[in-house]
């Protein structure tokens, strides 16, 4: 509660500072809508603004006004607006597994999904549900965005805007405080500089108690303290020159490994583990983009860097007894550098962008494994097993993309990327010293020539037809593990849709929709070793599988002030080859042909109504409800063995809006539903009673927010 206080009267402070005008224009953001219908909107998501609806792609954006009212505050929010889109984060703060239209993330391996921010591709899977405040806009892209944005674009992109300087002054601080002790403080100062610079700081800070209880140690499992400070500093010396300092810091301790066993769906509380699992994050990011307008051209240069460190300390066997324990530190250190040039006239019947792009990344990552006092009967944990490996990685890669306007009506797509991901690993366990002659160092070469043609139709009243072929690819690498496979390969795809964009009755309802086949090579699969000490490894057991999906997206304005959203995705999955060589031997060895990937819902749906209420002298009354659902088979692991039940899920906003002034009361998971956010099944857990085990997700949270505007 102290830190509370001292990060309040921070933010109260801002409000004293102030400065001179600065002309330059305010970023893009999503359109609202009126009685005259649904805005336009202006995304950035292929690197050139454009409107949304000439877009040949399923994508969404989201503005900063929906994001608030929606209660968007991390990228695994977004699953509650953007249908066929799940996150799962349980192990620990930043380790998540991310699901986006059936193309789905192993544990331990890299996401099937790009996220931007500010132009600054997230080299870490640890960097992808860090928090979101202070944002003007999320774009949302399905489908392979590699001919852009590269490797683990297979499945789809994020691109998330901040809010930057603009030519006048302003501030604003918020509070917030919901059931679990959660406190919440933050807000932002915007200021002008002279009248060619401007400076924006904006920061927050989360400290919660949490809601899970632990009865052997009598205290919450789901805690956190956040702190998260972002700057940036833009300059235009010019009309044509504008350089952008940007940096950030996170700093997150919070609840990890708070699992319970017991089968699929089996209650989650009480926890009952002896150790109390910690989880520790820190990001920092640091990046210099550079913008010259010559005209006819625009060159774009982005320097960046970022560090990530995570560790956990966590019971191994989640009983009352004191039997395992383990910990893990990561380290990365990654520095980008991308050239882009890109053409300016946005009626021009050619437009293009073309660019170059390099990534060097240095990892470690140390595993240890404890027996403790309840096992041995010595008075200390005793180390049995440790892992500990640094990664030395490059890639490169070219890229281009044209569009051609055949006619006022038709236009064609193109685009091509080739990528190019050395990495090297050199293993530093133990294990060396037992078994001479083991090779200590891993090196490997993964390539890719992701190519991607989109055709695109305009209809009268703004309609679009469009079809689309596009590759994307995840990387391969290595295994930390001296035994099971050293190297698995990169994962393949295809994506073949064919999709339409319609604006109805005077532009007060769109109705978007696609349906989109896609073959998989090569598929990345978790499994476990017991033979060697529970190995956990990543490997390519599946050579052919395949999705088909659907999805339907419905925004509708009926009456001014009321808007109302649908999104529903449907898929079925099939594993058309199976090796079973790959995992002969393991606990989790069988024969998976003709089954259905794992961890993709049969059926995804949201739903949102909100309405703002006009009341007088500029202020209003806005409620707002949201429902999500997902279900049918949906499968834990590729056995199939273990199934998850239908959720559904509630939030629920009430906000009175004045000119400078806001309070809202809010309800997520209003019905306080209970369910497997994540299960891990008997064959893969490797636990010592051969249980399953399982992290319920967040219970009801209901609280108030308020915020000032100045």
């Amino acid at each position: 509660m102290k830190k509370f206080l001292m990060m309040s009267s921070a933010l109260a402070l801002m409000a004293g500072v102030s400065g001179p005008a600065l002309a330059q224009e305010a970023p893009v953001a999503a359109a609202d809508n009126d009685a005259e219908g649904i805005g336009d909107i202006v995304v950035t998501a292929r690197r050139q603004s454009e409107s949304i609806r000439d877009i040949p792609d399923a994508i969404q954006a989201f503005g900063s006004d929906t994001l608030e009212q929606a209660g968007v505050t991390s990228v695994n929010d977004l699953s509650s607006l953007v249908s066929g889109f799940h996150v799962v984060e349980a192990q620990q703060p930043g380790v998540s597994m991310v699901n986006i239209r059936g193309i789905g993330q192993s544990r331990f391996s890299e996401p099937p999904i790009a996220v931007v921010i500010d132009g600054v591709q997230q080299v870490s899977p640890n960097q992808l549900t860090q928090d979101l405040f202070d944002i003007e806009q999320i774009e949302f892209l399905k489908g392979p965005q590699g001919a852009l944005y590269g490797r683990n674009a297979l499945g789809g992109a994020i691109n998330i805007v901040t809010r930057k300087p603009r030519d006048y002054f302003e501030g604003s601080v918020q509070a917030s405080y919901a059931e679990g002790k959660d406190y919440k403080v933050g807000g932002f100062i915007s200021t002008p500089i002279g009248d060619v610079a401007g400076l924006r700081i904006a920061a927050s800070y989360r400290n919660r108690d949490g809601q899970i209880r632990n009865t052997t140690l009598d205290e919450n499992v789901d805690f956190d303290e956040t702190y998260t400070v972002r700057a940036s500093l833009l300059l235009k010396p010019t009309d044509r020159v504008e350089i952008d300092f940007s940096g950030s810091y996170l700093d997150q301790k919070g609840g990890a490994a708070y699992y319970a066993l017991g089968p699929a769906n089996a209650p989650r509380e009480p926890v009952t583990a002896n150790i109390l699992g910690v989880g520790t994050r820190k990001l920092g990011d640091a990046s210099v983009k550079f913008k010259l307008d010559t005209g006819d051209v625009t060159l774009q240069s982005v320097t960046a860097y970022s560090s990530v460190k995570s560790y956990i300390s966590e019971d191994l066997e989640w009983l009352p007894a004191d039997l395992l324990s383990a910990t893990q530190s990561v380290r990365v250190n990654a520095m980008t550098q991308e050239l882009r040039l890109s053409s300016n006239n946005p009626a021009a019947r050619l437009r293009w962008v073309a660019g170059v792009y390099y990534l060097h990344l240095d990892q470690k990552i140390d595993t240890s494994l404890f027996l403790r006092p309840d096992l041995t009967g010595l008075p200390a944990p005793v180390r049995a097993d440790r892992l500990s490996t640094k990664d030395d990685n490059n890639a490169y890669a070219a890229f281009g993309q044209l569009v051609y306007a055949l006619t006022d009506r038709f236009e064609v797509t193109a685009a091509l990327r080739y990528d190019i991901d050395d990495r090297r690993q050199t293993d530093y366990t133990p294990l060396y010293a037992v078994v001479p002659g083991l090779p200590r160092i891993y090196d490997a070469t993964f390539r890719s020539l992701q190519p991607k043609v989109s055709l695109a139709y305009k209809l009268e009243g703004g309609n679009l037809l469009y079809a689309t072929a596009a590759k994307g690819f995840r990387s391969g690498g290595f295994n930390n593990n001296s035994v099971v496979t050293r190297q698995f390969g990169k994962e393949e795809l295809w994506n073949y849709e064919f999709g339409f964009k319609t604006a109805l009755a005077d532009r007060k309802l769109f109705v978007n929709g696609a349906a989109f086949y896609t073959p998989i090579t090569d598929r990345q699969v978790y499994g476990l070793d017991l033979r060697v000490g529970a190995a956990q490894f990543i490997a390519n057991p599946i050579p052919e599988s395949h999705i088909v999906g659907a999805e339907l997206e419905v925004t509708a304005v009926p009456v001014q002030g009321l808007n109302i959203s649908f999104g529903g995705t449907v898929l079925r999955t099939k594993i058309d080859e199976y090796d079973t060589s790959v995992f002969a031997g393991t606990s989790t060895n069988g024969d998976y042909k003709g089954n259905r990937l794992n961890q993709v819902p049969e059926w995804s749906v949201n739903a949102a109504v909100q309405y703002t209420a006009e009341l007088g002298n500029g202020s209003k009354l806005i409620p707002r409800f949201d429902i999500s659902g997902s279900g049918g088979h949906y499968y834990w692991e590729i056995d199939n063995a273990d199934r998850r039940d239908t959720v559904w899920l509630a939030n629920a906003r009430l906000t009175y809006r004045a000119d400078r002034f806001e309070v809202a009361v809010f309800a997520n998971n209003l019905f306080d539903v209970a369910y497997d956010m994540e299960y891990v099944s008997p064959a893969s857990s490797g636990h010592i009673a051969g249980l399953g085990l399982g992290a319920r997700n967040p219970p009801r949270q209901i609280g108030i927010n308020t915020r000032i505007n100045f």
